[in-house]
């Protein structure tokens, strides 16, 4: 299996333990029935419902900033190297072609 698939699985998986724990700490209150109440089903549902509505705006953010910051740096390495490039062509001036 490739390593980025291996990856996002293990992403997802992640986020969905964090989003269980969360909800289960938050809905439910009592062990004192096997059977899940119909209050816990709901707020199960509405929990799990925001944070699933959140994390798709987050992603959907993310998508749309990502490339900026993306280009922003390598601007900035660009910048860096060409500052290195003429430090050294200052120390070896006979070097340049």
């Amino acid at each position: 299996m490739d390593a980025s698939i291996i990856r996002n699985i293990k992403d997802f998986q992640l986020l969905f333990n964090q989003m269980s724990e969360s909800c289960f700490k938050t809905c439910v209150s009592t062990f004192l029935s096997r059977d899940v109440s119909t209050d816990e089903a709901e707020c199960v549902e509405k929990c799990s419902g925001k944070q699933i509505n959140a994390n798709h705006k987050i992603m959907e953010i993310f998508m749309e900033v990502q490339p900026v910051i993306v280009r922003k740096k390598m601007e900035e390495f660009q910048k860096a190297q060409a500052t290195l490039e003429a430090a050294k062509n200052e120390q070896n001036p006979q070097n340049t072609t």
